[in-house]
């Protein structure tokens, strides 16, 4: 029994030798081993942080492009919601004018008489004309006279009518421009810019 016990000691020594002398290349081996995990780790990560980088750069640039191109529309829609309250003013301004009969007790210095010659000339409301100047008679004799200029086009000299009632007829015209510039909306209604 004592030898059997002898032998499991000799046997058990022989083993303990045996994995030390082993141990120094396991131990080298499981170094190498962890390392190169450490490295491919190390790979894997900077592809990964790489690859991080690549998707925020194009998320980036994507973002920056629709950016612009929102900025763009947004300009867009501006420029036509300006073009069209531009509309929506002149053509109020040109209703209000068009609505704006001349008479006798809107023009100082223009009597009846005038406001029928004008008539005659197409010369009815303030949307009718929008200038007076000076020029040569139309026969060429004579000096000066003044000239009413029509909005649709063409002057017409109107006898009776020279500085002391052309200046007024023009600072009533200006007057109801003003007028109607005032009124005139400043913003487009909402149908509208909902569309």
């Amino acid at each position: 029994e004592v030898r059997a016990e002898r032998r499991r000691l000799v046997q058990s020594i022989g083993a303990l030798r045996r994995l030390l002398s082993e141990r120094r290349a396991f131990e080298v081996a499981d170094q190498r081993r962890l390392r190169h995990e450490a490295r491919q780790r190390d790979r894997v990560e900077d592809a990964h942080g790489e690859k991080l980088r690549r998707i925020d750069k194009e998320r980036a640039g994507r973002e920056a492009s629709l950016n612009h191109r929102i900025g763009a529309l947004d300009g867009e829609r501006d420029r036509r919601e300006e073009q069209a309250l531009a509309v929506l003013r002149r053509q109020s301004v040109e209703r209000a004018l068009g609505r704006t009969y001349l008479n006798e007790r809107e023009v100082n210095g223009i009597g009846a008489g005038l406001v029928r010659s004008l008539a005659a000339q197409g010369i009815r409301t303030a949307a009718d004309f929008d200038d007076v100047s000076w020029g040569k008679a139309p026969n060429g004799k004579g000096g000066d006279v003044l000239y009413i200029h029509r909005t649709e086009g063409g002057k017409v000299h109107i006898n009776g009518i020279g500085e002391h009632r052309g200046r007024p007829l023009l600072e009533w015209r200006r007057a109801a421009l003003a007028r109607a510039e005032a009124r005139a909306p400043r913003r487009l209604p909402r149908q509208s810019l909902a569309q």
